[in-house]
């Protein structure tokens, strides 16, 4: 079930529960960084009904970060491991209840015998191939899983990836009649927003597969930028948050240490910011209605750039929760917005 957690309103504070048919505002779901969570992917489709949703918008970092063996050992049981524990002398009627688990942390399992096991680990190449598979395979269930659902309410979800999700498993995905990929693209929302996303990032300590410097992530937007016909209503989806914005405060990395450790100084983890200054020269020069951003999963946040409002709804996919920003607009004004939590 999805549940309020924390609630910031502004402007009239309408409230949720409207008939749709009735309501003169457009409302906007958007939740980010979901990482293959299966569980909160279905949760986040479910909540196009629970809060009378007109529209679907999903961040980026859509893929999973790792693969989970699950091992058939010579007596027929089986073994894996999964968040640090070791589960052995496995049935296979065990095997579907902990799959789910590893599905719903974001994660891909895969049972392989024990000589598969062997040659995945001796061929990074093999490994390579297998995940792409699982992400592509996971990635069109999800878009036959929003088409079956979104079409008899008419809701659309405009989806984009992020910086770790690779180009060529994105485009392997393709887009149904609601449930569509704006990655790099313009498009004009059912409301008559206009909508730039973009789901490339600066540079991060994990070398991800679509970040690249400031000054080329400032050229990646720019031609969508210059394609708007109406910039004071336009909503931007772009992935990495504006810098020093409060959406984009992370733990500082100490990269003499593989992999990077957080730095601590009296008892506390420093932060500093890690977003985009290209992304909010473009926000203070365009000045759009609205930008949604994810990327920095702790830094949930709400706030205002000169006229634009700006949200990090944060993520916390690895727990199964759903964390998202109800938006209620009109055309040339944010109404009032809502974080969701569940």
């Amino acid at each position: 079930m999805l549940i309020f957690h924390v609630g910031l309103r502004f402007g009239s504070g309408l409230k949720l529960g409207n008939d749709k048919s009735k309501r003169k505002f457009h409302r906007i779901f958007f939740a980010t960084d979901v990482h293959a969570s299966e569980i909160v992917f279905r949760k986040f489709i479910g909540a196009t009904k629970f809060y009378e949703v007109d529209t679907l918008i999903m961040g980026g970092d859509i893929t999973g970060k790792t693969v989970v063996p699950v091992v058939e050992d010579k007596n027929g049981t089986h073994h894996l491991n999964f968040q640090g524990q070791e589960y052995v002398n496995l049935a296979s009627e065990d095997l579907p209840t902990l799959e789910t688990r590893i599905a719903n942390a974001g994660l891909y399992p895969h049972r392989v015998s024990a000589g598969e096991y062997d040659s995945l680990r001796s061929d990074d190449t093999k490994v390579s191939a297998l995940f792409d598979r699982l992400m592509m395979e996971r990635l069109t269930g999800w878009a036959a899983l929003a088409e079956e659902n979104l079409a008899s309410l008419n809701v659309k979800c405009y989806w984009t990836g992020g910086n770790d999700d690779k180009q060529e498993v994105l485009d392997s995905v393709k887009s149904t009649e609601h449930f569509v990929n704006v990655d790099g693209k313009k498009v004009e929302l059912e409301s008559g927003h206009e909508m730039v996303s973009l789901g490339w990032s600066t540079p991060t300590p994990w070398k991800t597969p679509r970040e690249c410097d400031d000054a080329e992530l400032g050229s990646k937007v720019q031609p969508l930028i210059d394609g708007l016909n109406d910039p004071s209503s336009c909503i931007f989806n772009v992935h990495v948050p504006p810098f020093d914005s409060g959406l984009d405060s992370a733990p500082k990395l100490d990269a003499s240490f593989d992999p990077p450790k957080p730095v601590v100084e009296g008892g506390q983890q420093v932060l500093i910011p890690v977003g985009s200054s290209a992304i909010r020269q473009t926000i203070q020069k365009t000045r759009p209605l609205l930008m949604l951003c994810g990327h920095i999963h702790e830094a949930k946040n709400a706030i205002k750039i000169d006229r634009t409002t700006c949200i990090n709804p944060g993520s916390e996919y690895q727990s199964g929760i759903l964390r998202g920003v109800i938006v209620n607009l009109v055309k040339d004004k944010v109404l009032s917005y809502q974080f969701t939590s569940g």
